[in-house]
């Protein structure tokens, strides 16, 4: 037969009992809660980076429609980027309009990058010469437009070659992403066209005469620490 202190003591085994479940139930919960939270900040700065990487690869191509003519195949711009005039690109990028954003090489990456991340700079806004658009503001939209920087290669009287440096921005100032890439241009060979032949269809891409195309890109992995 139990005792008055026997049930007593067995009550309070119980409740001590329950007692470390629930403390047990309540750190298994904060620790899923922290990791939900963890997991959804994770994704966030992801979803942000993907945002700044697109801007950046499209301000790869509207620097490639640059190099192309622009929205002005007839410009001093277009002409000097047909023929890569060397007294259109200069040291550090600040040749000033309407060379904007045209570089010569530059002897150290980092004086390139320097000019890209400089908000007040040489370097070119997406449209700026094309034309074109991309939407920006606030929420999911980039919190402004990519801009990006053309470098004059070494190359040879029948090639051209640029680099291109372009950065793009998520829904916050401190989301960036900077990526590189070549762009070749083989000249038309033999003498100029005659006027007749001046209205051709340009060859394919690539091809003497024809637009130019992109050789390989890179994403700029330690933007944020090496700036």
């Amino acid at each position: 037969m139990a005792t008055p202190q026997s049930n007593g003591a067995q009550r309070g085994m119980a409740l001590l009992t329950a007692l470390l479940l629930m403390l047990a139930i309540l750190m298994t919960s904060i620790a899923a809660a922290r990791t939900a939270i963890n997991g959804a900040r994770a994704a966030g700065h992801e979803r942000d980076r993907m945002l700044a990487l697109s801007g950046a690869m499209a301000a790869l191509v509207d620097a490639e429609h640059d190099i192309e003519g622009g929205a002005d195949p007839a410009s001093a711009r277009a002409a000097a980027l047909a023929n890569a005039t060397a007294a259109a690109f200069s040291e550090g990028c600040r040749g000033g309009a309407p060379y904007d954003g045209l570089c010569a090489q530059a002897a150290d990456a980092a004086d390139i990058f320097a000019a890209l991340a400089d908000a007040a700079g040489p370097s070119v806004a997406l449209g700026s010469f094309t034309g074109a658009q991309i939407p920006v503001g606030e929420g999911a939209l980039a919190v402004q437009a990519p801009r990006y920087l053309i470098e004059r290669m070494p190359s040879t009287p029948e090639v051209l070659l640029y680099r291109i440096s372009a950065l793009g921005f998520g829904s916050v100032d401190t989301t960036q992403v900077a990526v590189q890439a070549y762009y070749r241009k083989l000249l038309p060979a033999g003498p100029p066209a005659e006027p007749a032949q001046a209205v051709a269809e340009p060859g394919a891409p690539g091809t003497p005469g024809g637009p130019g195309v992109r050789v390989g890109w890179r994403e700029i992995s330690n933007w944020q620490e090496g700036r």
